[in-house]
């Protein structure tokens, strides 16, 4: 069940293909069908194979395909696509377009990060007020990454709170100070810790994380160590947030980055350890393509002893 949830992260139609057979249909229809999803009637054939094979398709009677109860409830779990979605009259409109919308995507989160870090070196980015537009960027990346951001700033409170829940459901709070420096570097006298401490108390929070370009010096590093305050930089921001988004990293785990002293370490760690594991399933997809293209089709009982070779020879 496992694999096939692979091949539908990585293949249009799979888990569609069983929704499409919910009821009894006829071959012929469900290739049809596959077409919109830009799959010819081969790999729709060899995808309908292997789903047969897997037990999540069955069939009630000769040309006829129809979704087992094991495949129901396993196709209930699965995020289907749109029927319509990048549909055009010619399959290589619909591949441009599809591809000029991830481009679109992918140029706005790059503003995103692009905007956090021109303000972390630059006070007055934007035109705003002292370190507004460096709050407000804090504030979009988290809420980039799936947190519920908001920017406060203003005198007598925090930057940026931070909220999220937990693994048990509980709400939890952090509270974000920006500092921006045109000299790229923070120090430990542009930290005030009785306003800190006041703003933690204020807003119920649990964690407290300063973000800058830069931390210059021992100082700073040991006395937030001993205070629990978590010392980002930008740059370290941007990357787990592109991490959190190719890998699909959960608000817990990101999280990490709050505690206090190894949280980063540990994150970097998952971060790495997630990193190979898509590397793998890329590749043992990848494989399979090629296979299937030498082959023209492959069962279900080619795959699980090809990815056994493979795991062995990439462990």
């Amino acid at each position: 069940m496992d694999f096939v949830r692979i091949l539908h992260a990585h293949m249009r139609f799979v888990g569609e293909m069983i929704k499409a057979a919910e009821r009894d249909v006829v071959r012929n229809d469900l290739y049809a069908q596959a077409k919109v999803y830009g799959l010819n009637t081969e790999k729709a054939r060899w995808i309908a194979g292997f789903l047969l094979e897997a037990g999540l398709l069955e069939e009630p009677r000769y040309l006829h395909l129809r979704a087992t109860s094991l495949g129901k409830c396993f196709v209930a779990e699965l995020p289907l696509a749109e029927e319509n979605a990048c549909e055009t009259t010619e399959e290589i409109n619909r591949d441009n377009n599809c591809i000029a919308s991830s481009n679109m995507l992918i140029d706005k989160n790059e503003q995103i990060f692009e905007q956090l870090h021109t303000a972390s070196i630059d006070p007055s980015a934007e035109g705003k007020a002292s370190g507004v537009a460096f709050e407000e960027a804090i504030a979009n990346i988290f809420n980039f990454m799936g947190f519920d951001a908001k920017r406060i700033g203003g005198s007598g409170d925090t930057d940026v709170i931070v909220r999220w829940k937990d693994n048990e459901g509980k709400n939890i709070i952090a509270i974000v100070d920006g500092k921006s420096k045109s000299g790229g570097s923070v120090s430990h006298s542009d930290i005030s810790d009785v306003a800190i401490d006041a703003h933690k108390e204020k807003n119920n929070a649990e964690y407290v994380a300063i973000i800058g370009p830069g931390f210059s010096g021992d100082t700073i590093r040991n006395h937030a160590r001993k205070k629990g305050f978590a010392l980002i930089t930008d740059a370290e921001l941007i990357e787990i947030a592109r991490m959190s988004c190719s890998l699909g990293l959960s608000l817990q785990e990101i999280a990490l980055i709050f505690q206090v002293p190894d949280g980063l370490s540990r994150l970097e760690e998952l971060i790495a350890i997630r990193q190979r594991e898509m590397d793998i399933i890329t590749y043992v997809v990848s494989m399979f393509e090629k296979e299937q293209d030498m082959l023209g089709s492959l069962s279900a009982r080619d795959m699980y002893y090809y990815c056994a070779i493979l795991m062995f020879l990439h462990p």
